[in-house]
């Protein structure tokens, strides 16, 4: 039952590029929810060790960044981030799943879940492409995480 469910999700997943990113959207749902937003393997000098030291120093100096793992003999990082931008009027809060991937001389970021906040105060409800404000909420997503790749080239 399990694999069926893995297997239907796995065939509604839909890639469609955005700004040099790819994401992967549930093309099964009506609100189509972004599910992944994959950047590129960046090229950077280092060796594994180094490259996840630079990573824990850059995202421990991003503001909206919760570091929640740390596997330096894996080369992968996991944290929360939150994202604020301007839309509709209003502040808006965009929180996502960052998953860092590094290796000898390069590095990967894959944000996952995007959810944003509920103007109400109730909590987070998923991303989709048929909000009006998804493209928005990655124009703000992608700035962020630039700043971190920024940082990764210092």
């Amino acid at each position: 039952m399990l694999a069926a469910a893995l297997v239907a999700a796995a065939a509604s997943a839909e890639e469609v590029p955005f700004k040099g990113r790819t994401l992967e959207v549930d093309s099964g749902q009506e609100a189509r929810p972004i599910l992944k937003v994959k950047g590129s393997r960046y090229v950077v000098p280092g060796s594994r060790e180094q490259l996840v030291a630079k990573a824990q120093a850059c995202l421990a100096a991003q503001e909206g960044v919760s570091v929640s793992n740390v596997d330096a003999a894996q080369g992968q990082l996991a944290a929360t981030m939150l994202t604020g931008f301007r839309a509709s009027f209003a502040n808006q809060t965009l929180r996502t799943q960052l998953a860092m991937e590094v290796g000898e001389g390069y590095f990967q970021i894959t944000e996952s879940n995007p959810e944003l906040a509920q103007t109400d105060g109730s909590g987070f409800v998923a991303l989709g492409q048929s909000a009006g404000l998804w493209e928005k909420a990655l124009d703000a997503l992608i700035k962020h995480e630039d700043a971190l790749i920024d940082c990764m080239y210092r």
